[in-house]
């Protein structure tokens, strides 16, 4: 895969399945804008990428107004993006009657917002250049149902309602929209016991990442829209 000179915006990429694309898109070529909230814990975990091509900017994607200013300086500095990875995400495990309000808000601020957000400020000129691709890193979890997992389902599912709609509404343009529903794979945002005892049979960060770069290298007239991830031996 060869992505030299495109521009690809991923968020979410201090850790796990984001960081994992960035390092792929960086090794294809890529000129790669990382963000995340935390420009420090950014820093820390892109300091032994490659820098001619990496572009570091602290970005809460719940925000309006930290994504605009993100997107204005990506296009100035940078270039119009290209391809659009919308990673960012966080979780709660708890049951329905225990998941607070707070947590409802927080969840949907950052996983679906935070898509909303990031899609907008990039959408018109992609169309604008009649080709681009944005990809909605979903869950399987907005498919099959998971105990103490509501709150994450809802804003997983209406992710992926909000790409099919978007999907429809841009096609002929020339503009891809995809999803990618991963399984369970070995990040941060398993709880420390369950990836002790699951780790080895979760996806790594990067085989997602490998995914999401092939969906993204899809020759021009070809899209593929939803890509279902589980372990090899299934759900855990």
């Amino acid at each position: 895969m060869d992505f030299t000179g495109t521009i690809v915006w991923v968020t979410g990429a201090s850790a796990g399945i984001g960081h994992a694309s960035v390092q792929g898109f960086l090794d294809a070529g890529a000129v790669v804008v990382a963000t995340s909230r935390s420009a420090e814990r950014l820093a820390d975990a892109c300091a032994g990428l490659d820098q001619q091509r990496l572009h570091l900017l602290p970005c809460d994607v719940a925000s309006e107004v930290d994504v605009e200013r993100a997107h204005a300086a990506i296009v100035k500095d940078i270039g119009p993006v290209d391809v659009l990875i919308n990673n960012a995400g966080t979780t709660v495990f708890r049951s329905f009657l225990d998941s607070s309000v707070d947590d409802f808000d927080r969840l949907h601020r950052t996983n679906l917002r935070g898509p909303f957000l990031c899609t907008r400020s990039v959408l018109p000129g992609m169309l604008e250049k009649g080709k681009g691709t944005i990809v909605m890193v979903s869950s399987m979890a907005a498919i099959h149902a998971f105990p103490d997992s509501s709150v994450y389902s809802a804003t997983k599912a209406g992710l992926k309602a909000m790409a099919d709609c978007l999907r429809l509404e841009v096609r002929k343009s020339g503009v891809r929209v995809v999803t990618v529903f991963p399984g369970a794979t070995n990040t941060e945002i398993w709880p420390s016991k369950l990836r002790e005892k699951y780790g080895e049979k979760m996806m790594h960060p990067s085989d997602v990442a490998a995914a999401i770069l092939h969906v993204c290298s899809a020759p021009h007239g070809v899209m593929y829209e939803d890509v279902s991830m589980q372990p090899i031996g299934g759900g855990l």
